[in-house]
C-alpha cells in the first residue's frame, strides 16, 4: 500500500498533533478525577443536593477522561499505520461525541428552570439534615465546606437556620460564655476560606461581630443558592469559551480523518 501525499499526508500530520492534544485532555481528566475522589472533602461540598447523579459526577468525569484519551490513541494509531478502518472508527466515534455534545447543551438550555427548582428544593431539604461543625455527617461537611468557599449563609439567607432541625441545638463559647448559634459559625467570614481543603476550619475573623452582632463585615449574609448562580455565571465564559474550542477540534479531526481516509484511497488506487 503507498504512503498519503500531499494535503493527505499534512492532514495525516495535523491529526496526530490534534489527537496527541486530545491524549493529554483525556489523561488530564482521569488524573483530575482521581484527584476529586481521593479528596473526599470535593464530594461532601456536592452532598449537600443530595442526589446520587451529582455526587456520583466523579466517576463520569472519569470514565470521560478514559474514553477520550482511548479514542486520542485510536486517532493516532489510525493515522500513523494509515488503517482506513481504525479512522473510520474514530470518525464515527467523535461524531457521536460531538452530536451529543449538541444534545447536552439543548438539554441545559430548555431545562433550565427545572434544575434552578431542584437546586432549590436540595438544599432547603439538606439543611435540615445539619447537625453541628465538629460533625462528620456527610451533610454537615458539606453545609459547612460550600458556606466557606462560597462565602454564604443558608439557602437565601442566616435567617434560614432559624427554620432548621437545627436550630437551638449547637453551642459555641465566646469570650468564655456559652452561646447558642443562631447559625453556624461557617457562616463567619475567615481569612482564607480555602483552608479547608487541608481539613481545617479556619478560624472566623471576629466570632464575637459575627455571631452577637451579626456585623456584615464580619458575617456572610447572602445565600448560598445565589453564590452558587454567581459562581456559574463566572465561570460560564470560560466553560462556553472551552466548549466551543472543544466543538471547533473535534470538527477539524473530523475533516482531517477523512482526508486522510480519501489520501489512503487514493494511494491504494495508484499502486
Amino acid at each position: 500500500m503507498g504512503k498519503v501525499e500531499g494535503c493527505a499526508a499534512c492532514a495525516k500530520y495535523l491529526l496526530i498533533v490534534f489527537n496527541i492534544i486530545f491524549f493529554l485532555v483525556g489523561a488530564g481528566l482521569l488524573a483530575v478525577g482521581l484527584w476529586v475522589l481521593l479528596s473526599p472533602y470535593k464530594i461532601d461540598i456536592l452532598a449537600v443536593l443530595d442526589n446520587s447523579i451529582i455526587t456520583t459526577g466523579v466517576y463520569f468525569i472519569i470514565a470521560l477522561g478514559a474514553f477520550i484519551f482511548i479514542v486520542g490513541f485510536l486517532g493516532c494509531c489510525g493515522a500513523c499505520c494509515e488503517s482506513k478502518l481504525l479512522l473510520v472508527l474514530y470518525f464515527i466515534i467523535v461524531l457521536i461525541v460531538f452530536l451529543a455534545q449538541i444534545a447536552i447543551c439543548a438539554a441545559v438550555v430548555a431545562f433550565k428552570d427545572e434544575v434552578d427548582d431542584f437546586i432549590t428544593n436540595q438544599l432547603n431539604e439538606t439543611i435540615d439534615e445539619y447537625e453541628s461543625l465538629d460533625s462528620e455527617n456527610t451533610f454537615s461537611v458539606g453545609w459547612n465546606a460550600i458556606q466557606l468557599v462560597l462565602k454564604c449563609c443558608g439557602h437565601s439567607g442566616y435567617q434560614d437556620w432559624a427554620d432548621s432541625a437545627w436550630a437551638g441545638t449547637e453551642t459555641y463559647t465566646i469570650d468564655g460564655q456559652t452561646v447558642t448559634l443562631e447559625f453556624p459559625v461557617t457562616c463567619c467570614k475567615v481569612d482564607d476560606p480555602y483552608a479547608i481543603v487541608n481539613g481545617d476550619y479556619p478560624d472566623p475573623l471576629n466570632v464575637t461581630a459575627c455571631v452577637m452582632e451579626k456585623d456584615s463585615n464580619f458575617l456572610n449574609e447572602g445565600g448560598c443558592y445565589e453564590s452558587l448562580q454567581d459562581y456559574v455565571i463566572d465561570q460560564a465564559i470560560y466553560v462556553g469559551a472551552v466548549g466551543i474550542g472543544l466543538t471547533v477540534f473535534e470538527i477539524f479531526c473530523m475533516i482531517f480523518a477523512l482526508c486522510v481516509c480519501r489520501g489512503i484511497s487514493k494511494a491504494a488506487d495508484v499502486v
